[in-house]
């Protein structure tokens, strides 16, 4: 995938609430566990994993989806395969369940890389380290590494009992192609799509670093979760569209774009703006139910 494509609808930031919520995952096994489970669903689920790292009250995604809906349907399937597996060992409901979760489309280059550097420190601001390096439960390592695998095995080699005893699931992952460590760790470079992160710092590591180094956190607490959408009129809103359509189609205005065309500028002006879909019915000259197939309603 191109990164053009990728921020055409396509990338996601998925984050559970951790504001007020209590401490999830206690030891080495729960960080493990949360681990195994957030790679073999994306095998399952046939979706691409970018950057990651879990928190003990919570975990930040960044994934390749086909739509919104692709993410809602993981991070469900997610949260409950963790209830699961925490309530068969602390006999609680301890979990991720019933937690709340957002999900943010990305849209551009430099809010890939930002949203990237804001996941991956999130131990450093929360103190879990002092080096990010040092926090074995974020896709951190995965990135300008050499991802050989020799001397390791793949999931696909283990037996039944062996899968179920190290990964802690009952599913049939006999097919899955990643691999683990001898401690039951599903190596990160096996999964995580880091020729694409790479990509999206020029693979450069010392752009990479920078950009660790220097990303706002606090500013990005903002713009991931509480930056309140923007109310916009209809020439306001006509006005975005036309750079939008500028911007994607080569300097097309809105007639001159096809049906296809204005459907890939629904999501970005949906959630990007306080907008209705009577709103973008009008705006883009679409039916109500195309526009609302396209956000996924």
């Amino acid at each position: 995938m191109e990164l053009g494509d990728l921020i055409n609808g396509n990338c996601y930031h998925i984050c559970t609430d951790g504001q007020g919520t209590p401490v999830i995952m206690k030891d080495k096994e729960d960080f493990r566990t949360a681990c195994v489970y957030l790679a073999l669903l994306s095998w399952k689920f046939k979706i691409d994993i970018l950057a990651y790292i879990v928190m003990s009250n919570h975990i930040h995604i960044l994934t390749i989806c086909k739509d919104r809906r692709e993410a809602q349907k993981f991070i469900k399937a997610y949260k409950q395969k963790i209830a699961l597996y925490l309530r068969n060992k602390y006999g609680t409901e301890k979990s991720l369940r019933g937690i709340a979760d957002s999900i943010t489309l990305v849209d551009s280059f430099k809010y890939l890389q930002n949203c990237i550097a804001y996941i991956l420190r999130n131990a450093l601001c929360a103190k879990a380290c002092r080096k990010l390096e040092e926090y074995p439960w974020s896709s951190y390592s995965a990135y300008f590494a050499k991802r050989e695998h020799t001397g390791l095995r793949k999931i696909s080699s283990l037996g039944a009992r062996e899968r179920k005893k190290l990964l802690k699931s009952r599913d049939d992952i006999s097919d899955c192609p990643y691999y683990i460590d001898a401690e039951g760790n599903i190596v990160n470079t096996s999964f995580i799509k880091a020729n694409i992160v790479e990509d999206a710092f020029r693979n450069s590591s010392r752009t990479f670093l920078y950009s660790l180094g220097t990303c706002n956190d606090i500013k990005m607490e903002y713009e991931l979760a509480f930056k309140p959408l923007i109310n916009v009129n209809d020439m306001e809103l006509l006005n975005l569209a036309e750079q939008l359509a500028t911007s994607k189609f080569a300097g097309k205005t809105i007639s001159e774009l096809t049906n296809a065309n204005k459907c890939a500028m629904i999501k970005p002006l949906y959630f990007n703006n306080k907008t209705t879909i009577p709103q973008l019915s009008r705006i883009l000259g679409l039916p109500r139910d195309l526009v609302a197939n396209a956000i996924n309603y």
